[in-house]
């Protein structure tokens, strides 16, 4: 294959943009474009090596290339799993336990979006959203059973003056 004619852009072109890169991983790809450009490696595996790739990263860097440009060279994927929920329904979720003074446990929270949204979620998987929400579960302080409140009303207002 002949880089140098499939390459749209020139070398400096591609240098430019890469010295302009704050992450690593553009400036690898960036590279790697400019090193098949030059002609300073054949093949996509020869300049995969020089940039630290194996044969397989520099073939999808490569169609990711041919299909979308420099551009999508340098577009971040974004395919992170989004969860079983929506945003309303995250917010929806927070404003229950919070209404409700929040949940004795995890069980609570599982049946509840199980009852409330039909979603499945494992132990596990609700300690996660929980975390994620930074939703915590409340649990009652212990109080001694001789607890007086008179007296301790009347200890706080003497410790006050």
């Amino acid at each position: 294959m002949n880089y140098s004619e499939l390459i749209a852009e020139t070398e400096a072109e591609l240098t430019g943009l890469e010295n302009k890169q704050k992450l690593v991983q553009f400036q690898k790809r960036l590279r790697f474009l400019c090193l098949l450009k030059s002609g300073a490696a054949k093949t996509q595996a020869a300049a995969g090596a020089m940039v630290g790739w194996k044969l397989r990263q520099s073939q999808k860097i490569w169609q990711l290339y041919r299909v979308s440009g420099v551009s999508g060279v340098l577009r971040k994927n974004r395919n992170w799993q989004t969860g079983k929920l929506s945003v309303e329904q995250h917010a929806e979720l927070s404003e229950q336990l919070a209404a409700v003074g929040g949940a004795a446990s995890l069980g609570a929270v599982q049946s509840r979006i199980a009852e409330g949204f039909g979603k499945t979620y494992t132990i596990g998987g609700v300690a996660g959203l929980c975390r994620r929400l930074k939703i915590k579960l409340k649990t009652a302080r212990p109080v001694n059973i001789q607890k007086d409140e008179r007296r301790g009303a009347e200890y706080k207002k003497t410790l006050a003056s």
